[in-house]
């Protein structure tokens, strides 16, 4: 089994003592409202960032990756098997300005980004395509609803 790697949008408290406590009802709970975007597609956390990249790059921001917004020092859980962070505002902002339509173009460009690195040929998949399409859509709750975004990892 691979790295499970999500993004979460509700209380950041909640999430991240449900992380904590193993609580994997609250987790479900979670899913089923939608609130949930699974990135589990066989890949690293550095990956994160290039998908990240991969949106700056199309609103013309300066470049930033996921990793620098991530709350490590007050906001979070981590041990050896799973963790929980709270996300900067400022990811959940990126994402919201875009369209569902939008992911294809995120995707394929994040896509290239992962190619590059490692010098795979990697084919853009609809599993990709529609986690990015759950985080613009999850990253629009978050905004308009004053939620927190939230990543977690399980191994």
């Amino acid at each position: 089994m691979g790295l499970t790697l999500q993004f979460v949008v509700g209380d950041k408290h909640t999430i991240i003592e449900a992380i904590k406590d193993e609580d994997f009802d609250k987790l479900e709970d979670l899913e089923n409202q939608n609130l949930i975007a699974d990135f589990s597609l066989h890949i690293t956390p550095n990956d994160l960032n290039f998908l990240v990249n991969s949106a700056t790059e199309l609103r013309q921001h300066p470049k930033f990756g996921l990793r620098e917004f991530l709350d490590t020092t007050s906001h979070f859980f981590d041990s050896e098997w799973c963790g929980a962070y709270l996300v900067d505002s400022r990811i959940s902002s990126l994402f919201s300005e875009f369209k569902i339509t939008d992911a294809l173009e995120i995707t394929t460009i994040w896509f290239d980004k992962m190619r590059n690195e490692y010098k795979e040929d990697l084919d853009v998949n609809e599993d990709a395509i529609d986690a990015v399409k759950r985080l613009i859509e999850i990253c629009k709750k978050a905004t308009s609803l004053k939620l927190d975004l939230v990543h977690i990892w399980f191994a």
